[in-house]
């Protein structure tokens, strides 16, 4: 028996989505690990004097890309639809 239970539920306001269950809690805590995984490969943890501009391009893109391809994972987990939204 194949059941779709959500991890995430549309936000009220805004576009994007929060966690329901405790699969969305350990997912959203996986991608703050991966996000902070890239600032420490970048450099901002270790050594945040020298930080050069080429880093912090680097850290942004990583962001991006981890934004969308998790995005694109959760979306199926999400219930409701992902769109900008003014309330209800």
């Amino acid at each position: 028996m194949k059941t779709n239970k959500y991890w995430f539920r549309s936000k009220y306001y805004g576009w994007g989505f929060f966690p329901i269950s405790w699969e969305g809690w350990l997912a959203t805590l996986v991608v703050i690990l991966l996000i902070m995984a890239s600032a420490y490969s970048n450099g901002f943890f270790t050594d945040p004097e020298h930080v050069s501009g080429e880093n912090v391009v680097r850290y942004l893109f990583d962001v991006a890309i981890i934004s969308v391809v998790l995005t694109l994972v959760f979306k199926p987990k999400t219930r409701g639809k992902l769109r900008w939204r003014w309330g209800k």
